[in-house]
C-alpha cells in the first residue's frame, strides 16, 4: 500500500486483482489533532495568516480517559476548522506561547505527521501484493550548445530494458521525456526506483518537462507532484521546493520513490559489515556485483565522455546508460533491498518513507502500543551520556600479538538490556527499586560511583522490554520459517521478515538518544549502554578467570 499526504487529505494507493485502487481521505472525514494539558485555556477561535491573508480558525476540544500523558494527567484532543495539515503548526504554536506570554506549554504528539498518524489510527495491515518496480536512470548534456538538455533515459520494468533518447537530427528531449512517462503510466509502476534520483534525475526531469510544456503530473494517479502547480500561464515548478527534496521524500504521490543508495547503505549497516568509503553506483557495484559502469574506448575520461560522447559515440553512450540501469536493478535483486523495506513496513504498518529513519519508526510503534501520548519533539542542547566501552590499545596494553584468543559477541546486546534491567519509560524511579543501573561503569570495579544510579522497578514488564520479547519471538518464528523454505523466492521472503524485524528492534535505541524525538529520555539510553558496558566488562573478567 502507498499511503501519502495529498492536497486534500490522505492519499491511498494499492492494487486489488492487478488493478490500481486510488482512494482519498479528506481532512473533513480525519482531521489533523494533537492534545494538550487539561488546564491550559481554551479558546473558541483564534486568528492564523496563510499566502491567502489573516482569518479565523474554530478550535474544537475533546476529552477523554484515554487521553493522557505518562504521569497519568489528562489531556484534550484539539482540532480545528476549517482542518488542514498546514495550519497544525499555527495551532501548536498558538498553545505552546499561549499567545503572547513567554511561558511555554507543553504540547503532545503535535509532531506526528498527518499520514502517520492515520496509519497509526486506522490501518490494521497493508495487503501484501506484487509490485510493479520501475528502475531508471537519466542522462543530459554538460555544457555546450545543448546544454542541461535530457539526452536519454533508460528504464527497467520485469526482465525488460527500455531506452529512449533522442539526436539533433533524430527526435526531441520533449520526444523521451514523454515515452518515459508513457512507460511509467502504461506499466502502473508501483516504485520508480532510482540511484540519488531524489537529488538529481527527478528534479531535472521535472524542469525539463516543464521547459518543454509537459505536464509532468500525469504520472501520479492523483496528479499530484510536490512542487508542480498549474497557473493561468501553465504548468509550473518551485526549483526551491524541487531541489530541497529529501532521500525519503515522496513527491509523486500514489506511487513510491525509492532512494536505493540509502536503502542499501541502511542494510549494509545493519549487517555490522562496516562503512563504504563511497555510495557512488560504480563503486558499490563493482564491491557487490564485481561489476561496474561501462568505460568509452573512444573518451576514457569521464568529463569529456558525458560531454561529447552523447554525439560522437551515441552507441557506448546508450549502452552506458542502460548498464546503469541494469546494476541498479541487480543490485537491489542480490541484496534483496526493496523487499526488506517493504517488509518493515508491512510489520509497522506505516508509510514506505517511515521506514528509514528510527525517530519515525519509534513514532508509528509506541503510538500504536503506549497507552500514554508522548510529548511533542523539541530540538533541545545535547545531554552528553557514557556510550560504549573502548579500549585504547597504545595505553592499556592490548597491543601486540596474542596467544589464545577467544571471540565472542552478544545477541542483541542493547535489547537484551532492556529486557534484564526492565529499562522503561514507565519502570523508570529515582529510588531504590529492584534493578539497579551504575550509570558509572568503568573497566575497573574500584571507580565505581555508586552515587551515579537509577533505578527500575519490576511491578510489570515495561513497554519497552515487552516490545523487544514480541518482537524476538516473532523473529524467531520468521527464522524458521527461513529454515524450512524450500525455494530461494521462499527463503528471501522470510530473510526479509526477519531482518526488518531486527531493524526495528535495533531502532529503540536510537529512538531514546535523539533528542528532537517526543519518545527520546537519555536517562534510558544511558542505562542501556551503562548495563552493556557491565556486561561486557563482567564477561572480560570471566574469561580472565578460565
Amino acid at each position: 500500500m502507498i499511503i501519502n499526504k495529498i492536497e486534500t487529505g490522505i492519499g491511498l494507493s494499492y492494487k486489488e486483482d492487478g488493478k490500481r485502487i486510488i482512494k482519498t481521505i479528506p481532512y473533513s472525514e480525519y482531521p489533523s489533532y494533537f492534545y494538550i494539558h487539561n488546564e491550559q485555556v481554551k479558546p473558541n477561535k483564534i486568528k492564523v495568516k496563510d499566502r491567502w491573508g489573516k482569518f479565523d480558525l474554530d478550535l474544537i476540544y475533546e476529552t477523554s480517559e484515554d487521553y493522557k500523558n505518562l504521569e497519568n494527567e489528562p489531556l484534550v484532543k484539539v482540532t480545528w476548522k476549517p482542518n488542514h495539515n498546514r495550519y497544525a503548526y499555527n495551532v501548536r504554536r498558538f498553545f505552546e506561547k499561549q499567545g503572547n506570554e513567554d511561558l511555554i506549554h507543553p504540547t503532545y504528539e503535535a509532531d506526528v505527521k498527518h499520514e502517520y498518524r492515520y496509519a497509526i489510527d486506522k490501518i490494521d495491515s497493508i495487503k501484501e501484493y506484487d509490485m510493479t518496480k520501475l528502475y531508471f536512470d537519466m542522462e543530459w548534456m554538460q555544457g555546450g550548445e545543448y546544454d542541461e538538455q535530457i539526452t536519454c533515459i533508460t528504464c527497467r520494468v520485469g526482465d525488460e530494458d527500455f531506452c529512449y533518447y533522442w539526436l539533433p537530427n533524430e527526435g526531441t528531449e520533449a520526444d523521451v521525456i514523454n515515452d518515459f512517462l508513457d512507460k511509467i503510466v502504461s506499466s502502473d509502476a508501483d516504485m520508480i526506483i532510482s540511484w540519488f534520483g531524489w537529488k538529481f534525475d527527478i528534479p531535472k526531469l521535472i524542469e525539463r518537462a516543464i521547459a518543454n510544456d509537459i505536464d509532468i503530473r500525469r504520472i501520479s494517479p492523483y496528479l499530484q507532484i510536490t512542487g508542480v502547480s498549474s497557473t493561468k500561464e501553465g504548468v509550473k515548478c518551485n526549483n526551491e521546493i524541487i531541489h530541497r527534496y529529501s532521500p525519503v521524500s515522496q513527491p509523486i504521490k500514489g506511487r513510491i520513490v525509492v532512494p536505493l543508495e540509502l536503502a542499501f547503505e541502511r542494510q549494509w549497516n545493519d549487517s555490522q559489515r562496516g562503512t563504504l568509503p563511497s555510495m557512488a553506483l560504480d563503486y558499490v557495484s563493482e564491491t557487490i556485483l564485481g561489476n561496474k559502469k561501462l568505460v568509452s574506448d573512444k573518451f576514457p575520461d569521464k568529463n569529456e565522455f558525458f560531454q561529447r560522447g552523447w554525439l560522437e559515440d551515441t552507441d557506448t553512450y546508450l549502452e552506458y546508460a542502460i548498464k546503469d540501469t541494469q546494476l541498479i536493478s541487480d543490485l537491489d535483486n542480490k541484496m534483496n533491498i526493496t523487499n526488506s523495506i517493504l517488509s518493515l513496513q508491512r510489520l509497522l504498518v506505516a508509510p514506505f518513507d517511515a521506514c528509514f529513519y528510527a525517530s519515525n519508526m519509534g513514532t508509528i510503534y509506541f503510538s500504536k502500543t503506549a497507552y500514554w501520548k508522548a510529548p511533542t519533539g523539541r530540538k533541545t542542547g545535547r545531554k552528553d551520556y557514557d556510550g560504549a566501552m573502548v579500549y585504547n590499545p597504545l595505553t592499556e596494553g592490548t597491543n601486540g600479538l596474542h596467544w589464545g584468543v577467544a571471540a565472542f559477541d552478544f545477541a542483541g546486546l542493547y535489547p537484551s538490556m532492556m529486557v534484564a534491567r526492565n529499562i522503561s519509560w514507565e519502570t523508570k524511579s529515582m529510588k531504590p527499586t529492584s534493578f539497579a543501573v551504575n550509570l558509572s561503569t568503568p573497566k575497573d570495579f574500584s571507580e565505581c560511583k555508586h552515587t551515579d544510579m537509577l533505578y527500575y522497578n519490576t511491578d510489570e514488564l515495561g513497554m519497552l522490554p515487552k516490545s523487544v520479547l514480541n518482537l524476538k519471538t516473532l523473529r524467531d518464528l520468521y527464522k524458521q520459517k527461513r529454515k524450512e523454505s524450500s525455494s530461494t523466492e521462499e527463503y528471501n521472503k522470510w530473510d526479509s521478515n526477519q531482518l526488518a524485524v531486527k531493524r526495528l528492534m535495533a531502532s529503540f535505541y536510537g529512538v531514546l538518544a535523539y533528542q528532537g524525538f517526543g519518545w527520546a529520555d537519555v536517562d534510558l539510553a544511558a542505562s542501556i549502554t551503562a548495563s552493556a558496558r557491565e556486561a561486557i566488562r563482567e564477561a572480560a573478567f570471566k574469561a580472565r578467570e578460565l
